[in-house]
This record gives C-alpha cells, sequence and structure tokens, in this order.
C-alpha cells in the first residue's frame, strides 16, 4: 500500500509540475509535441489537436515536450521563436503550479484537522519512548501549565525553568484533554539523547482550532503561511547542502526516492494518510525551489539563458545550452545515484 501512496503522490507532483509549462506554453501558442503521463517507452498514445497525449511504462512523473526548445523550430509555433517574457512564462510554469499545489495541499489538511492558532499554554505534541516524562505518564494533548508553581505560557519559559532543576526533579502541573488537573514529578536529566529534551517531550504552545465552513479563508490563509514556512526551511536546507557539495561531501539528512519512500512509509503507519498528504505539500515546496536553482537542466538554469536574451537582446547560442543542459543532467543523475547510494547505506545499517 505504501508504494501505491509512494508512486501515486510523487507522479501527481511532477505531473502538476509538467503541467503548469503545458498550460504556460498553450496560453503563450507555443505547441506542445506531446504531454505524457508516465516516463517513455510509450504504452499508448492519442493525437488531440496538435498535442500527442501519452500513457507510457514508467510510473513515475510526465513530461511536457514543447515544439523548438532544443532550438531547432521554426515559426511563430517554436518556443525558441517566443519572446524572452513568454519563454519566461512558460520556464516558471512548473515552479509556480508545484506552489499553487502546495498552498492547495495546506489549505485542504487545515481545513479537515482545525487551523493552528497561538494560545498562552503549552502543549505536549510528542513523548519520546522509556524518557522520563513517559514514565511519569505524560501524553501527547497534555497541557502543562505550571513547573514548580510557576505559571509557564510559551515554550522558552517552560524549557527555562525545566532547565534550573537539570539533574534533580521538577514538579509539573498538567491538564489533560478532558480538563482534569494532575500533579506529576518527573526527572530532569543532565545529559538527554540527542533531539529529545531534558525531559523527553516535544512542545508547543499551539492548538488545531476547527473553522465553520463560513471561515474557510482562514484555512487558505493558513495554506499560504505554511508554503511560506517550509520555503524558509528548505530553502535554507538547500544552500547549506550546496555548501556542503562545494565542501566535497553530502548531508546525512539528504534524501533521494528510497529515502522519500522510507517517509512516506514512515509517516502512513505513525500517523495515517492525512499527515502523508501534508508531507507531498513539503515535498511540492521542495520540488519548487531546487527547480528553480541555477544550475543547468533545471528550470532556474533555464531562466538564466532566458534572462541572457533580455539584456543582450540577442538569442543564447543554441549549441552552448545544449551542451550546459547535458552536462548539468549528467551531473544531476550523478547526484542522484551518490544520494540513493546513501539512502541504500543508510537502510542497510539502519542509521
Amino acid at each position: 500500500m505504501a508504494i501505491i501512496i509512494f508512486v501515486l503522490a510523487l507522479s501527481v507532483l511532477v505531473l502538476v509540475h509538467e503541467f503548469g509549462h503545458f498550460y504556460a506554453a498553450k496560453k503563450t501558442g507555443v505547441k506542445v509535441e506531446e504531454f505524457g503521463l508516465g516516463l517513455p517507452p510509450r504504452i499508448i498514445g492519442k493525437k488531440i489537436g496538435e498535442t500527442v497525449y501519452s500513457l507510457n511504462w514508467l510510473p513515475i512523473g510526465g513530461f511536457c515536450k514543447l515544439y523548438g526548445e532544443d532550438g531547432d523550430g521554426k515559426g511563430t509555433e517554436a518556443f525558441n521563436h517566443k519572446k524572452p517574457w513568454q519563454k519566461l512564462l512558460i520556464v516558471l510554469g512548473g515552479v509556480l503550479m508545484n506552489l499553487v499545489l502546495a498552498v492547495v495541499i495546506f489549505s485542504v489538511v487545515y481545513g479537515i484537522t482545525g487551523v493552528p492558532k497561538e494560545t498562552d499554554k503549552v502543549k505536549v505534541i510528542g513523548v519520546a519512548p522509556n524518557s522520563p516524562a513517559e514514565k511519569v505518564g505524560l501524553k501527547e494533548d497534555d497541557w502543562i501549565s505550571k513547573v514548580d508553581n510557576i505559571v509557564v505560557k510559551k515554550p522558552e519559559e517552560l524549557t527555562n525553568q525545566v532547565a534550573i532543576d537539570k539533574g534533580k526533579q521538577a514538579n509539573l502541573l498538567v491538564v489533560d484533554k478532558n480538563g482534569n488537573e494532575k500533579n506529576v514529578t518527573v526527572d530532569v536529566r543532565e545529559n538527554p539523547p540527542s533531539g529529545e529534551g531534558s525531559m523527553g517531550v516535544a512542545i508547543s504552545n499551539t492548538d488545531m482550532v476547527k473553522l465553520p465552513w463560513y471561515r474557510f479563508y482562514e484555512g487558505i490563509g493558513a495554506g499560504f503561511k505554511e508554503a511560506y514556512f517550509w520555503g524558509k526551511i528548505i530553502g535554507g536546507g538547500v544552500i547549506s547542502m550546496i555548501g556542503g557539495l562545494f565542501m566535497g561531501h553530502v548531508q546525512k539528512d539528504v534524501s533521494g526516492p528510497i529515502g522519500m519512500f522510507q517517509a512516506t512509509s514512515a509517516i502512513e503507519k505513525s500517523q495515517g494518510l492525512l499527515a502523508v498528504i501534508h508531507f507531498f505539500g513539503v515535498v511540492s515546496v521542495n520540488l519548487a525551489i531546487v527547480n528553480i536553482l541555477p544550475f543547468p537542466a533545471l528550470d532556474g538554469g533555464r531562466i538564466w539563458f532566458v534572462v541572457y536574451e533580455m539584456l543582450t537582446r540577442k538569442r543564447a547560442n543554441q549549441k552552448v545550452e545544449i551542451i550546459a543542459n547535458n552536462i548539468g543532467m549528467l551531473l544531476l543523475l550523478g547526484l542522484i545515484l551518490v544520494i540513493t547510494v546513501g539512502d541504500i547505506m543508510r537502510l542497510a545499517t539502519g542509521k
């Protein structure tokens, strides 16, 4: 089941990206030679108008083949004969559609689960196995209102107060999701495992608030905020990854298709289908950001050639562009191979 969900979700992301190119091409008068579901070899194809719509054997993603994108087109329907601003719209179409898809996914998820709202309480959103918090019965959705009889309203207030008790015990006033209060005494570790914290809890001061249907716009607003949030996180991660590549190493937290499948499977088992959908909203933002990088073979690389044409009012040398894109594609495939090997090694070693 997990593999089916993964393949379908990844195919939708890539198809939406390619549809962005397709739609922009149609609107600017560029002939689309083929729009394919899956990757060749072709199973079946049907020509409707000027475009062949095909179903292909490799069930991952899709493609949009534009007339003249390799520089050999003639006439007004050729991509290479369009004005720079029209080319820019076509190239950016895929990136924009992935961002739109991410906003739609986040908006739908928030429409179902509720919109995150800041509160004046600290909520437990995760408890580490075998941690001091688990041993005293703390659970997800519990609220911690006091530490050592001092009111805490924000996560940093709780963290600072608990830090005073490192190596000792902290007295907590906890309110469960039904509103029942209880006092617990929890050990505060001096040297907790990485990522767990001294008590072994993940905390937040936000709660999911269900919205009536007529306030649907708040869910859409939350979707935009979520896309922006992940855009900043992923953008920073990509910059860090590129810096690491120049230093000769690939970051451990960079994953390829195998790593994504593992994440999809784990999220589906532990949190359900809705969490998987949210995860692929994040992946859609990631796809948009990666594609806008100024690297040959990516949309961002093609943008550089369009910008050159805008500034000089001369077309870039088609042979140079094709060579650059081919070299870029080889480098990307090499990087994907390195990342995939890393995924396999992590899978084999369990690290």
